[in-house]
């Protein structure tokens, strides 16, 4: 009788040793999972990288040599990144366009980016208004104020509602530079898929600082500069952009003399319209795909059969990643806003 206890027992601590082993195990893949993805500063070809490792005093040299050798060593480590100083920032002015802008944040979410998320709308869509008699409702600010909601509370963004001193709503290019806790921020203009949220992240941490930077135009590209706008933002940058003079992206590149990114970190689908044969991995792991298509109106509306016929490219290997790229929007856009695509009509 012993024995037996003896061996249940035996039997149910190793059970119990195995459960907690899994368990931690677990736990530990959890929290690896929601740990942000840190990106790396991209290695420059100027400039010497010191040896990896720990670097150990040398028998060469006196305690005052190798001083100074370990505070030139010290000296060459990565600066630290205040991620909560660095935010991406989507500017909506239209009910229309807060699902792209919700999709463009879930996708920063699901891929772990460090950095902050900042939402800039009109202020009027948080104020609360008692409807008249004859009032004409907005139909669709229920579905923004819903979409907005999720995205604070799924996606940790943060929703800044905006106007300027006069009460009319300066939700204009020019509202980057008013984000003045920041030190960094960066746009990407929608609708858009997220690939790689690390090498935008790498791009909003560690560019070299200007006013402004924008995206290195390409005449072969079906890319403007103003699809990645980087901004340092600042009181008197922000005051002198918000005169008459200063509210489109011509009129502030003129201001502030813009340094330029390369544009391999954005593709753009109407790109695929003349591809031929084009690499499908390297276009998928772009880090943003744009869609700026010449031939549809945009990936959140379903037209006719016939014109998306007409409009998919005519190399094979181009049409695969262009009906890849479309339905995985909606799919997204169904996943992340609950909505599916709406009916385009042509007036």
């Amino acid at each position: 009788m012993g024995k037996l206890l003896l061996t249940i027992a035996a039997i149910t601590f190793f059970l119990f040793l195995a459960g907690y082993t899994i368990q931690q195990r677990s736990i530990a893949d959890l929290q690896s999972q929601l740990k942000p993805r840190i990106p790396v500063k991209p290695l420059s070809q100027n400039t010497q990288q010191p040896l990896s490792g720990p670097q150990q005093p040398s028998r060469l040299f006196n305690s005052e040599q190798n001083a100074i050798i370990s505070e030139h060593t010290s000296s060459q480590q990565l600066p630290q990144v205040n991620w909560q100083k660095l935010a991406h920032v989507q500017i909506v002015t239209s009910h229309h366009d807060v699902c792209s802008t919700i999709m463009f944040f879930g996708d920063l979410a699901r891929l772990k980016s460090p950095a902050r998320r900042i939402l800039l709308f009109p202020q009027v869509w948080a104020m609360e208004k008692q409807a008249a008699k004859h009032d004409l409702i907005d139909p669709y600010m229920d579905i923004t104020r819903r979409l907005l909601r999720r995205a604070a509370r799924r996606y940790k963004v943060e929703l800044r509602p905006i106007a300027s001193s006069a009460g009319q709503d300066d939700t204009s290019l020019a509202s980057l530079w008013a984000l003045t806790d920041m030190e960094r921020v960066m746009l990407l203009q929608t609708p858009g898929l997220i690939q790689d949220a690390e090498t935008l992240d790498a791009a909003l941490a560690f560019t070299s600082p200007a006013p402004l930077t924008l995206l290195q135009q390409d005449t072969d590209l079906n890319l403007a500069s103003e699809d990645l706008v980087l901004a340092t933002p600042a009181k008197e940058t922000h005051r002198v952009l918000t005169t008459n003079s200063f509210q489109n992206i011509t009129s502030i590149t003129s201001a502030l003399h813009p340094a330029y990114l390369s544009s391999s970190i954005i593709a753009s689908v109407g790109d695929l319209h003349n591809a031929v044969h084009p690499n499908q991995t390297a276009f998928l792991e772009t880090p943003y795909i744009r869609f700026n298509d010449p031939k549809l109106p945009g990936p959140e509306w379903e037209v006719d059969y016939a014109r998306v016929v007409r409009a998919r490219p005519k190399d094979k290997d181009a049409d695969w990643l262009w009906t890849k790229m479309y339905g995985e929007f909606a799919g997204r856009r169904y996943d992340i806003c609950g909505l599916g695509l709406e009916v385009w009509r042509d007036w």
